[in-house]
Order: structure tokens, then sequence, then C-alpha cells
């Protein structure tokens, strides 16, 4: 199995290699691939969502099917047309070549703003992997469902289809002063998506998963020991149903899997550290997602959590013109700093946090 999570792996470099700042959504596809979760994107048009799960889809060597949804859409368009040759025989069937029933992966674009009719079919997709067509129960192949918006629905009956995609990350606009990265990065990914070759199979992926699953049903005491505290902990900043709570320990082991962490490697402070990550990922909105940064910041292995606390220490003692003590206090957090990168699980987990606060350090830095 470790050759198999070395293609996930792969995967991932090869994909962050490709998008500009996108590793959350690599990361979250991922683990949201190995295991059979439902995904949403959610982020202005633009964003490079859809290229995101083709390229995924290539690498997986996937059937990808892809819709844009409207009020106007069929849902034929969807799960596919009446077979009219059937239909002259006095036979009700469908066609369900090309459609979501016979796709590995689906992208579904805009999903909230799709017909009554094809929103119920979903629900019965997302849940089951089955649609009820005429009395009959289709099986749906689909492995997994991404969605694609840019809005979180507000209408009541949206809530439930919302709710059947638990992995979430918000896609945003590079900033003005990253736009020349940004060029540069979307040239390649244009220029080398035609020859993007798999990294491994479907049938890999669905190995994997089970693996995981076992992994996680054979070590579920402790798993749900270390897991569960952060979580309850969490419960009291953002709402996370149960059904997604359950599932959580699957998702902190797919996560560690993408990101290259073996199962002997597992200890109580990758588990930790593992949990913090995957939470972002169980937000419903932007003020969740405060909230989860601010739980975050208080939460975080070793000495970042203190860091944390010294640089809004240092910032007020800098508005309040006490520069001899700032310089101290800064010298003391570069200190606590060295030691914080100096921590494996640390270093490798919260490399983004620790990118922010060595910045803002040298900010501060240049003030005094």
């Amino acid at each position: 199995m470790e050759d198999l999570a070395q293609k996930v792996v792969n995967a991932r470099r090869i994909l962050d290699g490709l998008f500009f700042k996108f590793s959350d959504e690599i990361t979250a596809s991922l683990t949201a691939v190995l295991t059979r979760e439902n995904f949403i994107l959610i982020g202005p048009p633009g964003t490079a969502k859809t290229m995101l799960v083709a390229s995924i889809s290539k690498l997986l060597k996937a059937k990808w099917f892809y819709r844009l949804l409207t009020k106007f859409t069929e849902i034929e368009e969807v799960i596919g047309p009446i077979d009219v040759v059937e239909l002259l025989k006095g036979n009700v069937k469908r066609i369900y070549t090309n459609s979501i029933v016979e796709a590995d992966f689906a992208l579904l674009d805009e999903i909230f703003n799709a017909s009554s009719a094809i929103l119920n079919t979903m629900l019965t997709i997302l849940n089951e992997r089955v649609i009820y067509d005429g009395g009959n129960i289709i099986p749906v192949k689909t492995w997994t469902v991404f969605g694609a918006t840019n809005r979180i629905p507000d209408e009541e009956e949206l809530q439930a289809l919302y709710d059947r995609f638990p992995l979430r990350v918000f896609t945003k606009y590079a900033a003005p002063e990253e736009t020349e990265d940004l060029i540069k990065t979307g040239l390649r990914l244009r220029k080398e998506y035609e020859s993007l070759a798999p990294v491994m199979s479907m049938d890999e992926v669905k190995k994997l998963n089970e693996y995981i699953k076992n992994y996680v049903y054979e070590n579920m005491n402790s798993l749900v020991k270390h897991i569960s505290r952060i979580v309850a902990s969490y419960l009291d900043h953002v709402v996370i149903s149960n059904r997604t709570r359950v599932k959580v320990p699957l998702y902190v082991v797919s996560y560690l899997t993408v990101v290259g962490i073996k199962p002997s490697d597992i200890d109580a402070a990758v588990l930790r550290a593992g949990t913090l990550k995957v939470l972002k990922y169980l937000v419903k909105d932007k003020e969740d997602l405060s909230e989860y940064e601010s739980f975050l910041a208080t939460h975080m292995p070793g000495n970042l959590s203190v860091l944390y606390d010294m640089v809004k220490e240092i910032k007020a003692l800098i508005a309040n013109n006490a520069i001899s003590i700032a310089k101290e206090k800064l010298r003391e957090a570069y200190e606590l700093f060295e030691k914080s990168v100096a921590d494996p699980v640390t270093y490798r987990f919260f490399q983004v946090e620790i990118e922010e606060i060595k910045t803002t350090l040298e900010l501060l830095k240049s003030q005094l």
C-alpha cells in the first residue's frame, strides 16, 4: 500500500507545480477522492476550479462528467436521454453512456442554480449513489462528486444539498502583486495540461480507499481518542453535523496519506496536526473560516500559538512607542521561532503559518 500512497503524493506534487497557490484546493480534493466523499469549491468564476478537476481526472485516469447547471438544464443532460428505439417498442429506458451515471468523477458547476428536478435527483446521487428512474433503481458509478459555486445557498430547500458536500474550500482571485507569478503558472498549466499522464488508476484509488477504511476501523480507539478532543473543542466555534463528525477520522487519515505520512509514522502529534488542518475543510461559510483561523492560532502545536500572541503584543508595544521593550520581545520571538521551525511535525504541517509569522516578524523588525 505504500507504493499506492506514494502515487497519490506524486499526484499532489504535480498539481502543486501546475496551479498557483492552490494547495488547499488540491489537498482537499485528493482527500475527498480517497474517502469517496463529495467536495465543493466555493468562489468566483475564473479561479481554475474546472481545470483542477480535469487535471485530477487525467492524473488518476478517471472518466469525468461536466455540466454547467441552470434553471433550464434538463434532467436528461445529467442522467442521460430516453432511448427512442426502446420507447417505440413501448419500453421507457435511458441511455446512460456519457452521463453522470457512468462517470468516475462528476463536476457540477453552479450546482445551486439547478432546477428542482435535478436537485432532487442529485440528493439521491450524493447520498446513495443511485437514481430512481421510472421505478427502477439505477446504480451510479460516480466515485466523487465535485461541486462548484460562486455562492453559499441561503434558501432553506438547498441546505440539505449543501450539507452533502461536507468537504469545502473557498477559492479567491490572486492579489494584484501576485499577477506575474499567476500568469507564469497559468501559462505553464495551459502548456502542460494536454501532456499530463496518469500516475495511478481508479482501481488503485479504490484499493487505497479500502486500506484507509480498514486502518481507521482497526485503530479506531486510538484515533478517536486524539481526534475527538480537538473536534469537540472546535464545535464551540463552528457547527458540524453528526454525519460529518463521524467521518472525520477517515478524512484525517486520508489527508495524512495525501501529504505523505505513512501509517507507521502516525502518532499523537501527527494526528493532532492533521485534524487541525482537516477542520479547515469543514467550515460552512466565510464567517466559519474566520472562526477556524482564530481556533487554529490558539491550538497550533509547539510554540506557534505563543508566537501569535507575542506578535500581537509587539504590535501593541510599537503602537504605544515602547520601542525598547518591543525590541526585547522581538528578540525573544525570534528565538522561539527558531525552536518552532526545528520541530519536524510543526514545520511539515504548518509551513504556511510559519512563513506568515516570519514575514510579520521581519516587518516588525523593520519598524524598530
